[in-house]
């Protein structure tokens, strides 16, 4: 293992063409400790027989794997290469590195930070995730969305990246530091998509890692956003699988009013867009899974480090969320959420 070597862990389903165009854009900054590795997610595999020539090229790692979701793949790619590098590097298929020197900025980042990302650009040059957001309310959404990235210039080889504390890292472009990875486990099988990545830096706070946004990198990431009805289904549904297995069991008392009262919310928003299908079979899904869930939340309280009061400091209780509209920006809603947050934080510091 050399000095901060990366493995580069990408998990494809249906996205060959993406995935050797991916590697052929970071092909020029790997070093000889780097690895990466390719996990087809999807039956038949054709990963191989449609880009393996190209990827083999780089020394590519493929890895067939039945569909088992992708956070399976993404421990199964990471299993391959754990033992071999220092720092382990989540792609998204459908990203691209037009940063020249992202993985030497990567390399450079102090080891305070367990987990970190660079920005997550759109094509435009426009923030996709700078972080997300983990809302007291029990949501989630991206920050800095739209807006232009702060910081971001090339780097002296001798100086060490500005990082800023975030609470959630897109797994879009995620880099996990290979002792953390292990200890937490890897990525939660039971998520099966979407919110493995949030329920994964959600678990690295609770056991006292920090978090960082590296503002001299990035990533371009051109995304679509899919809008299937499975995707609302295991959104709601994971939604409520990280807050019943990851938060202390004093901050998910205190918050069960607030979370309570954005669930009548999205009911009635699933109502008035004649979703409320999606949302019953949602919620057979998640009661389906309780005891599931009650096994995840005893796993991972048994590497608590943060007290309830200290994981609320975590959690932001600002509505931004700029795709809320008018709601988000309200002065009157972010009053209430503020004076929410601050009751909820000295109780728990009262019953610490």
């Amino acid at each position: 293992m050399g000095s901060n070597s990366i493995g580069v862990v990408i998990v494809s389903y249906g996205h060959e063409q993406d995935v050797a165009d991916l590697v052929d854009s970071f092909a020029g900054q790997l070093r000889p400790d780097d690895r990466v590795v390719v996990v087809d997610n999807r039956k038949p595999w054709l990963l191989e027989s449609v880009v393996g020539e190209r990827l083999q090229q780089h020394g590519v790692m493929i890895i067939n794997h039945d569909n088992g979701g992708f956070a399976a793949g993404c421990n199964v790619g990471a299993a391959r290469i754990q033992d071999e590098v220092d720092l382990l590097f989540f792609l998204n298929p459908d990203t691209v590195i037009e940063d020249p020197t992202l993985f030497d900025t990567l390399r450079r980042v102090d080891k305070q930070w367990a987990a970190f990302m660079p920005y997550l650009l759109l094509p435009d040059g426009t923030i996709n995730s700078a972080g997300n957001a983990l809302h007291i309310s029990g949501l989630s959404w991206v920050t800095g969305l739209d807006e232009r990235p702060v910081g971001l210039h090339p780097d002296s080889a001798d100086h060490t990246p500005e990082v800023t504390d975030i609470s959630i890292a897109s797994g879009a472009c995620l880099v996990v530091r290979t002792e953390w990875w292990q200890k937490l486990g890897g990525m939660e099988e039971l998520y099966f998509m979407y919110h493995e990545d949030t329920d994964f830096s959600a678990r690295l706070l609770l056991t006292g890692g920090r978090i960082g946004l590296v503002h001299s990198g990035y990533v371009t990431h051109h995304y679509d956003y899919a809008k299937g009805d499975y995707k609302w289904i295991y959104i709601e549904r994971n939604r409520h699988v990280l807050l019943l297995s990851v938060l202390p069991l004093s901050t998910l008392v205190v918050l069960i009013p607030q979370i309570l009262g954005a669930n009548l919310g999205l009911w009635a928003i699933a109502a008035k867009e004649n979703r409320l299908g999606l949302k019953v079979k949602s919620l057979r899904l998640l009661i389906r899974d309780l005891p599931k869930i009650i096994a995840l939340r005893r796993k991972t309280q048994q590497l608590a480090q943060l007290s309830g009061a200290e994981y609320l400091e975590k959690m932001e209780w600002r509505f931004d969320n700029p795709n809320l509209g008018a709601l988000g920006s309200n002065k009157a809603v972010n009053r209430v959420y503020g004076a929410y947050y601050q009751v909820c934080r000295a109780i728990l510091h009262l019953v610490a």
